[in-house]
């Protein structure tokens, strides 16, 4: 779907469960983030911090409707539900790029 926005056209793509799941890593860190489709559920954590998935209590439901990626967190800020938005902007079997809320994009690596 193409999509005009002050005389910039946008391209929206549509982004399925099934692309989003399994491990990725952000590019140029340490960080991962696992997606599992069964539940909506993730975990993400950072070797660098010196976390590692078992240990990490930064969980998360979620749920992607076309490029809208939405996070609830749980785990962190005694145990408030804290929910983030990211648009998707290309997803394949290998790569993934979101802009976060505040515009910052940030590119993945599918790590399994």
């Amino acid at each position: 779907m193409l999509t005009a926005s002050c005389g910039k056209s946008e391209v929206h793509i549509n982004v399925s469960d099934d692309q989003l799941e399994g491990l990725w890593q952000k590019n140029d860190t340490q960080e991962y983030w696992r997606y599992v489709v069964d539940g909506h559920t993730g975990v993400t954590w950072d070797l660098a911090e010196d976390i590692t998935e078992e240990e990490s209590n930064l969980t998360f439901t979620w749920s992607v409707n076309g490029d809208v990626l939405r996070h609830i967190f749980t785990g962190a800020q005694n145990n408030q539900a804290i929910p983030k938005v990211y648009t998707v902007k290309e997803i394949s079997s290998t790569a993934m790029t979101w802009t976060d809320e505040y515009g910052i994009t940030h590119k993945f690596t599918k790590a399994e």
